[in-house]
């Protein structure tokens, strides 16, 4: 008998190490039986999240079920496609197990490699994919839908975690300070588990850090200033021009191209994004050996994020909110991207009327009214499930406009007078929302009323929907002083928590229950802030920069702006450039884009940097 090789004794002692995913490992063994409809299984998450581990536990549970498989690493294959298909489908006619890592290297030939391999395969037959972004839209066409299921990886849990250290000899005594330090990522899990041994108290964050980098680059320091990476671990995302407002007297622009030329960084648009697992490694070193200077680079973020909000960057509105560290918090406001769920703002025909008949709306009462409501287009948000399936929809109006808007857009009846005399009545929701918004002084431009509807299903459904509604109306209506928020929910039990912080209910009678999210004294962006500063131990700031940069002749604005350009510009030239720049756009009589130009004698590029420039130094 041949003796057992050395590869098949490190993937035993592999799979003897694998730990938790008990809900990722049952879709697997979903996915093997041959009478299951599914056959296509796409993994997806961060780097360092676990899908290969898992990929592998996948491919070990497929031999054990008598398939034959085939493993794939995307990152090796040759330019043409052909060879690998051939050599996957070598030895016959049979129930096949195909994997394929790392699918993102294959970029647009992934969808080649898949359409070959489903003419090759049997029906019987499964394909296992892992990649960080989830299945690109080819692959919920031409009835692929069917087949296919999305599985994306999340952190593990503490309990998985200690398991895992456990597994690999890590002293009790260290488990609970790892699986603090790692927050459930795998890979640093791993990198914990495999220091080496001799020190009784552990290794510390630095040098956990040093290990993490070490096995992500292949080098153990990075070529990049420190100031930069902890800059770039805080605020989640980078451009030159935060770099350069939590950096102040840095000349951070070689900073900025030497943290995007690392091989553990993503492009997002015009954003730099670090590693998750090492960002979340430089927080915590940061944080542990130096508290002060972390809350000093994060306030800076935080208020030059919130500055640009409130200069019209609802973007920045939604970075902002990424750093906030509650978890309660984030769960309700914060904007991570989501692989599961996506927003948009159209209904497929005859849509809302299935929606409600499935979830059991079309019983209530109020129906017509909420129909009436949620059929006008302006306004209209829904977030989907990644298989496009409703998970949320809801409309809101500006308060000012809920007289006009909020009545139901039935005829009325002819042998009623009155109605063609005074149009349509509105009924119960928009009389409470009204009245509402009456008995809270909601502000009639700066707040929204409307309505919210949830799918009956996983509560985690429903708080994912709020959670990125939130974000999706933002960038809807780019309110960034936003005063409040009145909502009804026809159905009150499938709404998500949400901390009394943020939200409460409009006491006092009202035909209909209306809940109040209310932003009041700083408005949307400014709460958000002094949220983020408040768990850093600072007070938020006062002054209200997007009332005080309106373009209106309010008398009061207009002294309160004068006093804070003398306190911010001096008399250097540059000030004095800047300053008249705000005064042309924000002071005295409205001047045109050509006036301004002509007036500093500057190109539209130079005028647009110079205002933004004073701009954010008024608010900041």
């Amino acid at each position: 008998m041949r003796p057992r090789s050395l590869r098949a004794a490190a993937e035993e002692s592999d799979a003897a190490r694998f730990v938790g995913r008990d809900p990722e490992m049952a879709t697997v063994a979903d996915l093997l039986d041959a009478d299951t409809p599914s056959r296509i299984l796409f993994v997806h998450g961060p780097g360092g999240i676990g899908k290969s581990t898992l990929l592998r536990a996948a491919a070990a549970l497929a031999d054990r079920r008598g398939l034959r498989t085939s493993r794939i690493d995307a990152r090796t294959l040759p330019p043409e496609l052909e060879h690998a298909v051939e050599v996957v489908m070598s030895g016959g006619a049979v129930r096949r197990c195909v994997v394929i890592d790392e699918a993102d290297a294959l970029g647009p030939r992934l969808d080649v490699l898949r359409d070959r391999l489903l003419d090759e395969l049997a029906d019987t037959s499964c394909l296992l994919v892992a990649g960080r972004k989830g299945p690109s839209p080819s692959w919920r066409t031409a009835g692929l839908d069917a087949i296919v299921v999305g599985l994306p990886l999340r952190p593990l849990t503490d309990e998985d975690s200690a398991e895992l250290l456990r597994s690999r000899g890590m002293d009790e005594a260290q488990v609970a300070e790892i699986v603090e330090w790692a927050q459930g990522s795998p890979l640093a899990l791993t990198v914990a588990a495999s220091a080496p041994a001799g020190r009784t108290d552990g290794p510390s964050s630095a040098a956990l850090e040093q290990r993490l980098t070490q096995w992500l680059v292949g080098q153990p320091i990075l070529d990049v200033s420190r100031d930069v990476l902890e800059v770039a671990a805080l605020a989640r995302t980078v451009d030159a021009r935060l770099l350069s407002a939590a950096l102040p007297g840095q000349a951070t622009r070689d900073g900025l191209r030497r943290l995007a030329a690392l091989p553990v960084v993503e492009r997002l648009g015009d954003d730099i994004a670090l590693h998750a697992v090492l960002a979340a490694s430089i927080r915590e070193h940061l944080r542990s050996t130096a508290l002060a200077r972390a809350a000093a680079l994060s306030r800076r973020i935080a208020e030059h994020l919130a500055t640009r909000a409130r200069l019209g960057d609802m973007g920045a509105l939604l970075r902002l909110s990424r750093l906030l560290e509650s978890a309660e918090l984030r769960a309700a406001i914060g904007n991570d991207p989501s692989d599961e769920y996506y927003a948009d703002n159209r209904l497929h025909p005859g849509e809302l009327e299935r929606f409600g008949r499935h979830h059991g709306f079309d019983d209530g009462a109020d129906w017509g009214e909420v129909l009436d409501w949620l059929q006008r287009p302006e306004g209209l948000l829904l977030i989907r499930r990644r298989d496009g399936e409703a998970v949320m929809v809801t409309r809101f109006v500006a308060v000012r406009e809920l007289a006009h808007t909020a009545a139901p857009m039935r005829q009325p009846d002819p042998r009623r007078s009155h109605e063609r005399d005074s149009g349509p009545a509105p009924g119960a929701i928009a009389r409470s929302l009204a009245l509402a918004a009456e008995r809270t002084d909601a502000d009639p431009a700066r707040s929204f009323a409307g309505v919210v509807l949830f799918a009956d299903g996983p509560a985690r459904d429903a708080a994912e929907a709020a959670r990125l509604g939130s974000g999706a109306f933002m960038l809807q209506h780019g309110v960034g002083d936003m005063q409040s928020m009145l909502i009804h929910y026809p159905e009150p039990d499938r709404r998500p928590p949400v901390p009394s912080s943020i939200a409460s209910e409009v006491t006092g009678p009202l035909p209909r229950p209306v809940a109040l999210s209310d932003f009041r004294p700083f408005g949307a962006i400014g709460n958000v802030e002094a949220m983020v500063l408040g768990e850093l131990g600072f007070v938020p700031r006062s002054i209200d920069a997007g009332l005080l940069l309106a373009e209106d002749d309010d008398p009061v604005r207009i002294a309160a702006l004068t006093a804070r350009l003398d306190e911010v510009f001096g008399a250097g030239a540059e000030d004095r450039r800047q300053r008249r720049a705000l005064e042309l756009v924000h002071l005295g009589t409205r001047t045109s884009e050509e006036e301004c130009l002509m007036a500093l004698n500057v190109s539209r590029r130079t005028w647009f940097r110079i205002l933004r420039a004073a701009r954010e130094r008024v608010a900041g």
